[in-house]
């Protein structure tokens, strides 16, 4: 039953706050779950009857199934098939938090979502103007030398959360593209200018740029392609609002001095220095075979560190770029480990005694590595149907606004995965579960809506 204290004004009010404050986490991040537990976990006891009230036409199955799938593997292997000695403490992260609190995201984000009446359309008005508003607070603060260096990261923990949040709502808000109008669109694709800023000059996010130049791409394809034309920006209005973007960033590097280039240039030279060591690999005798340490323990193997490459090159990476340098180094380890266990993985927290003992950060900075050591091809399959969790509850919608949901968050999450392991961070899963409940009803909603003006018709 709906409590008589949940007025129509105040519910509306409730629902316009917590569609904002999803925005808004890219500039506060964990600071933001006050305010979300205010519009978004309280409400949902009292209004649990709309959500009776109203038809479900996705399967509740499509996100259930891939979570209950993905958390529950995670969970086995966490108390049966750790990796650690026995009485070995365990680390901090990942740990029962990160996977219980997701969990309580998935079903806040999914409940409070589909309590929202006309999700539809408070996300189409919300979402670009929150974004909008949020750039204006990110410009203020970069122009202001509130950054930690040339990076920023608001009130966030790490710069990669603005630009992956950034991105990812840019993206979403092109769904719908063929019903808007010229003002909802020309608003997006400036928004989509405000990303590339955001990604490259303000954060000098390396990964989640390359990620977006990734979905861009895809998009623009996608423009000429007869089914989706018109259903997706054009690819002249994606080029244009791109480098718009790109020239706004060329501007935030004569204002502030903080070049966008200065972390891209170093990215090219050690692909160029990578390039040129594979090209002389062929002449080079073959490396003898490193002997296999013996293990610790009967129980688990410590992990054997991999021949390096000729110790030019890796001076020479980590001289233009530690943080690479680093990359490099811990996937090759990463890729080692594997090789020993390659179904089942070495357990759910290897890592670390495989990275952080050795090289100290929590995960190996590409998420695919990380499921495949710790929990080998069937962690990895477990983990990709937890990412395409935005194309599962997408069914139903026409096929370009279902590519638009996939690409905006599967597809550019999972590229920029690829260079950090945010599935192994408690902000970043907890986000996405929160995001996935949101899209379960959006689409929801919108299947909803249209079979109702069918109804009419």
């Amino acid at each position: 039953m709906i409590l008589n204290v949940a007025s129509p004004k105040l519910r509306s009010g409730l629902d316009w706050a917590f569609i904002a404050g999803l925005v808004f986490s890219l500039v506060l991040a964990g600071k933001i779950v006050p305010f979300l537990v205010v519009v978004g976990v309280v409400p949902v006891p009292f209004l649990l009857g709309i959500i009776r009230q109203r038809p479900l036409v996705v399967s509740p199955a499509r996100i259930v199934g891939p979570a209950a799938l993905y958390f529950g593997y995670a969970l086995l292997t966490y108390f049966f098939y750790t990796g650690l000695q026995p009485g070995e403490a365990k680390p901090v992260n990942p740990d029962l938090e990160l996977y219980g609190i997701a969990l309580v995201m998935l079903i806040v984000g999914l409940l409070r979502s589909l309590e929202i009446e006309g999700l539809r359309r408070k996300f189409d008005v919300t979402v670009p103007w929150a974004l909008l508003a949020a750039f204006v607070v990110l410009s203020v603060l970069m122009f202001a030398g509130y950054r930690n260096g040339c990076r920023l990261t608001a009130a966030a923990a790490s710069p990669f959360i603005p630009a992956l949040l950034f991105g990812t709502l840019t993206f979403l808000s092109f769904l719908g593209w063929r019903g808007l109008s010229a003002r909802e669109r020309n608003i997006r694709l400036m928004l989509n200018a405000f990303a590339v800023v955001v990604i490259l000059a303000y954060t000098g996010s390396r990964g989640i740029a390359v990620a977006q130049a990734g979905v861009l791409l895809i998009f623009a394809i996608l423009a000429l392609v007869p089914q989706c034309r018109g259903a997706v920006p054009g690819f002249r209005q994606l080029l244009v609002s791109s480098l718009a973007g790109v020239a706004l960033c060329a501007a935030v590097s004569v204002i502030t001095g903080c070049g966008s280039m200065d972390r891209i240039m170093p990215m090219i030279k050690t692909i160029g220095i990578l390039s040129a060591h594979a090209e002389e690999q062929p002449t080079q005798a073959a490396p003898a075979a490193a002997t296999p340490q013996a293990p610790a323990s009967p129980v688990v193997a410590q992990p054997v560190a991999p021949p390096p490459p000729a110790a030019g090159t890796d001076k020479a990476i980590m001289d233009t770029d530690i943080s690479i340098g680093f990359r490099l180094e811990m996937w090759r380890t990463s890729l080692h480990a594997i090789a020993e266990a390659p179904i089942f993985g070495h357990g759910a927290l290897y890592l670390q005694h495989l990275i952080t003992e050795r090289y100290g950060f929590e995960h190996n900075h590409n998420q695919y590595l990380s499921w495949l050591v710790t929990g080998g091809i069937v962690g990895l399959c477990f983990g990709l149907m937890f990412l395409a969790i935005p194309w599962f509850v997408s069914a139903g919608l026409q096929f370009p606004d279902r590519l638009v949901v996939t690409l905006a968050v599967s597809i550019f999450w999972g590229l920029a995965m690829m260079f950090d392991s945010y599935f192994n961070l408690k902000f970043y899963t907890h986000y996405y579960c929160l995001l996935c409940g949101l899209l379960y009803a959006l689409v929801n909603d919108t299947l909803v809506s249209e079979r109702h003006s069918e109804g009419k018709t």
